[in-house]
């Protein structure tokens, strides 16, 4: 089974590299995964790596629609077993739920999400890497079908790190330019319900070009946004949210309509929240893209002063290194970013 999982691992990459789509992506994780650990269905999401808010997600054979609130809703309610933020910080990033064991009897998801819906096991991973989670992903059985076994779970284990690095490649592999786009900034207004309740004329026409492919009433919030808002309401605060496209970054930001402290109770779950989008600017996408790139302090803080028109002696001064040291900095993120000149890793990255 050894040489299984270095098969897998090794498939991860050309996988990330050649996905057209999130949901091709998805799709093709999974099947890679399916000889180690057989599933019926999957839900894989990408984390804005500063925020861990969903950015991106792909499923199939998985949850319904109002399902997949109610799995994100215990996330943050219900105190349910494998939370990710649990499986995040825990000795081990993978977590079983089906198996029968008398913790499970008080299972909202268990009991209220996954039996209605016709599944009777998940297995969850925390895709962790160098400490940061940069996704999720649930692989599920349908009733009837054994339960993860704890061997799978070992398996699923082994999986976790190169998971999260396929991610990364997947994100990575295209140069981070801002979208480029003629409409104005979006203002989205979410209810308690979490559907739409008022947008400005270009709103929903800004939620399809975060979430290519989604064809869903005009009223309703596409399934990613769910996240931002729960967090939003969690926090009683702004959050930002960077999300790749094919087409570029789009940046948004959730913020609680009512005025609450953090961490408020049921209030904090219902308000309205008003969502802004817009092409993500270089002030919020620089972080992101540090971390999604692997970029390092030294090469970043070379970068922000490339940004500010500084040339590359006096950024050696204002950060104490030589000239030599700057440039090998720059052939660095030329690299790393996929651009092979200074004009044009600024003119990638200034909006």
């Amino acid at each position: 089974m050894a040489i299984g999982v270095e098969r897998a691992v090794s498939q991860f990459s050309g996988v990330a590299g050649e996905a057209a789509t999130v949901l091709e992506l998805g799709r093709e994780l999974s099947r890679e995964l399916h000889p180690l650990v057989p599933h019926d269905g999957f839900m894989l999401s990408g984390l804005d790596p500063l925020t861990c808010v969903s950015c991106f997600l792909s499923g199939e054979h998985s949850y319904s629609y109002a399902s997949l609130r109610d799995v994100l809703l215990g996330e943050f309610r219900n105190g349910d077993r494998h939370t990710f933020a649990e499986l995040w910080r825990g000795a081990s990033q993978v977590g079983v739920l089906g198996s029968g064991v008398r913790e499970e009897r008080n299972s909202l998801r268990l009991h209220e999400v996954m039996v209605p819906q016709g599944f009777g096991s998940e297995i969850r991973l925390a895709l962790v890497s160098g400490g940061r989670l940069w996704g999720t992903m649930a692989l599920v059985r349908q009733r009837g079908r054994p339960c993860f076994t704890a061997a799978e779970a070992v398996r699923a284990q082994c999986l976790v790190t190169p998971l999260a690095q396929a991610l990364k490649r997947f994100v990575a592999r295209r140069t981070p330019r801002p979208l480029r786009s003629a409409r104005p900034p979006a203002v989205v207004v979410v209810d308690g319900s979490d559907r739409i309740r008022a947008a400005t004329p270009d709103g929903r026409a800004w939620l399809r070009a975060c979430l290519p492919g989604f064809t869903g009433p005009d009223d309703l919030l596409p399934i990613t946004y769910w996240h931002i808002t729960f967090m939003a309401r969690r926090c009683a605060g702004p959050v930002v949210n960077r999300i790749p496209t094919p087409d570029g970054w789009i940046e948004t930001h959730a913020q609680p309509l009512a005025d609450m402290a953090p961490g408020s109770g049921t209030g904090a779950d219902t308000s309205d929240v008003v969502i802004t989008i817009q092409p993500a600017t270089s002030r919020a996408l620089l972080p992101a893209v540090a971390a999604w790139y692997s970029i390092t302090a030294r090469e970043f803080a070379v970068l922000r002063q490339a940004l500010e028109g500084l040339p590359a002696r006096q950024i050696a001064r204002r950060l104490d290194v030589s000239p030599h040291t700057v440039n090998d900095h720059f052939k660095a993120l030329y690299r790393k970013v996929g651009v092979s000149a200074r004009e044009e890793l600024l003119a990638t990255l200034s909006h």
